[in-house]
């Protein structure tokens, strides 16, 4: 019995003593592989390691987020011309790592833990204007790495103020959760931001309670599918050039990969838009894209990336089609379906309402590509139902709108003017009557 007591003392001794310092050195291999993925991941966003103080139970880290060529930097420029600083802005991360199978080193800190893993972590924040005078930022993140590679980590932000000459920030707290496993390429996210106030030039903005989620899995194509939703209680903006109150907006997404395909579905409501002079209204979008060639997203997907991260990236946005034009072209001979189950918009006169579906059959890879056989290969279909008073309240604005009528593009449906308009073999029927279609190419 002595001699198992005696043996379990020595594999204590062990872990609490000798292993904090291999694990150390594991637990900083762990933060330098997640910091290669948060720059692979943000595009323009570099993160440098200014100093890692590696000891044998506790290390020290401080880390710089920089910004790098894009379109930030163009953003950032007035700002940089009017403080007359050299650099632009960037973020100052402190951690302190507590390492060890049993991270002892954590217990005289807030929120240490025991539980074995690599790393128990504590991280504050500072930013630099640009001129080396750091600012503390509120908010602590906390985070323990497992034996796995995966880590729990959790921001947590006290309610506070802010306030120079320039503008005033009033925030109630926040609180997110992340479960990532960088290994497996997959996270989970759950926040709430409570409400806060920003102040600037007599200008006032309110946000109500933000709730974000996400389950997010890497694919072999080097994006992410999974589930995502942001909802905002309330916006109010008090301004006397652009007032307005938003009730909620609501936003969820849905994206997975089934036999090489892609298909993402996403909803977004908007309710009780306030605008002076124009009443109550309300926006409701589901829109669908189904059946997308996945390895054409991927090449389109770093294609963007790439070009946001360059030194000037409007003059390259403006020339990315030549580059991913062969891609779209792979999208359409795959074949695939775009579809709008709902687009309303709701105006004290009544609601618009839009469906629309657009579906692309499979072409022959072989032949030669052209825009106008894709046509030929895709079939459409628009129902457009506008109520007869809204309408007629735009004659009255723009007396052009009723060519639409004169033409048969609009017809009268009871209380409503609808247009229902289809697409096939390359001919188009608007209500019923065929209306004249340019080819390209042909």
């Amino acid at each position: 019995m002595k001699r198992w007591l005696v043996v379990l003392l020595v594999v204590l001794a062990v872990l609490v003593l000798l292993s904090p310092g291999i694990v150390g050195r594991m637990a900083e291999k762990n933060l330098e592989d997640n910091i290669e993925w948060a720059e692979s991941e943000a595009v323009g966003i570099e993160v440098q390691t200014e100093k890692f103080d590696r000891g044998w139970f506790t290390s020290e880290g401080r880390h710089r987020v920089a910004l790098t060529g894009s379109t930030f930097r163009d953003g950032l420029r007035s700002y940089q011309n009017e403080t007359g600083n050299e650099d632009l802005p960037s973020l100052i991360i402190d951690t302190r790592v507590d390492h060890g199978l049993v991270a002892v080193g954590s217990l005289n800190r807030d929120s240490g833990s025991l539980i074995p893993g690599l790393a128990s972590m504590l991280s504050t924040f500072q930013v630099d204007p640009g001129n080396g005078e750091l600012k503390e930022l509120p908010g602590t993140l906390y985070s323990n790495v497992g034996l796995t590679g995966a880590a729990s980590l959790r921001f947590l932000l006290e309610s506070g103020e802010f306030q120079n000459e320039e503008v005033q920030i009033e925030w109630q707290g926040a609180d997110v959760d992340v479960q990532a496993n960088n290994t497996m390429g997959a996270y989970v996210i759950d926040g709430r931001l409570e409400p806060f106030t920003i102040s600037a030039n007599g200008e006032t903005v309110d946000i109500g309670t933000i709730t974000i989620s996400a389950d997010q899995l890497r694919t072999d194509y080097g994006f992410y599918v999974g589930t995502a939703t942001l909802d905002i209680a309330s916006l109010v903006a008090a301004s006397s050039t652009a007032p307005g109150t938003i009730g909620k907006i609501s936003f969820s997404a849905d994206a997975s990969i089934d036999d090489a395909r892609l298909s993402v579905t996403s909803k977004a409501v908007i309710d009780e838009i306030v605008v002076p002079d124009m009443g109550d209204m309300d926006f409701a979008v589901d829109l669908s894209l189904i059946g997308l060639d996945a390895a054409a997203i991927q090449v389109i997907n770093e294609t963007f990336k790439e070009a946001q991260g360059a030194i000037d990236p409007d003059e390259t946005l403006a020339e990315l089609f030549p580059q991913i034009e062969p891609e779209l072209q792979k999208i359409a001979v795959a074949g695939a379906e775009i579809r709008i189950d709902q687009l309303d918009v709701t105006l004290p006169q009544g609601t618009v309402t839009t469906r629309m579906n657009v579906r692309v059959f499979e072409g022959n890879a072989a032949t030669d590509f052209s825009w106008g056989s894709v046509l030929l290969n895709m079939t459409a279909s628009a129902d457009i139902r506008m109520p007869a008073s809204m309408f007629d309240m735009l004659q009255k604005m723009n007396p052009d709108a009723g060519g639409l009528i004169a033409m048969g593009i609009v017809i009268r449906d009871g209380e409503d003017y609808v247009m229902n308009a289809e697409f096939e073999n390359g001919q188009l029927l608007v209500n019923g009557a065929p209306l004249p279609f340019p080819m390209p190419g042909m």
